[in-house]
């Protein structure tokens, strides 16, 4: 633990110390005396790294790095979540349209941006006695919707 941390939880732990000892004593000239000599000690505490802070310069040095990494897993993890809801939100897009068969829709996404989308056709039925299942304008719509052209939108089923 370096210099700074150490200064730091000397004064968390005199000001547990001194809230502590406040609340025990009775009300009165003891109490008093005791708050005046602890906030006395608190501001020495406080005073006594400044010399040596001006004379070598504030070291900030947490460690040297290793400790802390970037977990690969949760942010792809985190993506797969986004990219799962912003299809969902799609799929409730076309429904809206009328188009309320069983679709699913993947995305490939560029932080918050969509670059392709892919419609599954799999399970979409045959809507209301329609004799052709119109793929072409959920296509569009789905274009739309992401704000990307029609030749990303990828389909199959």
């Amino acid at each position: 633990m370096n210099g700074f941390a150490a200064w730091g939880l000397t004064i968390l732990g005199l000001a547990v110390v001194t809230t502590i000892a406040e609340m025990l004593l009775p009300k009165g000239k003891t109490r008093k005396a005791i708050c005046s000599v602890a906030a006395t000690v608190a501001v020495l505490v406080i005073v006594t790294p400044i010399p040596k802070l001006l004379k070598n310069g504030i070291d900030l040095d947490f460690g040297d790095g290793t400790d802390v990494a970037v977990d690969g897993d949760y942010i792809d993890y985190v993506d797969g979540i986004k990219a799962e809801l912003i299809g969902e939100s799609a799929v409730q897009y076309i429904a809206g349209k009328g188009y309320t068969e069983k679709i699913s829709i993947s995305v490939e996404l560029d932080g918050w941006n969509v670059k392709s989308a892919c419609v599954n056709f799999v399970d979409f039925g045959m809507p209301g006695g329609d004799a052709h299942i119109h793929k072409s304008e959920i296509i569009k719509l789905v274009a739309d919707y992401f704000g990307i052209g029609e030749e990303a939108v990828m389909s199959y089923g």
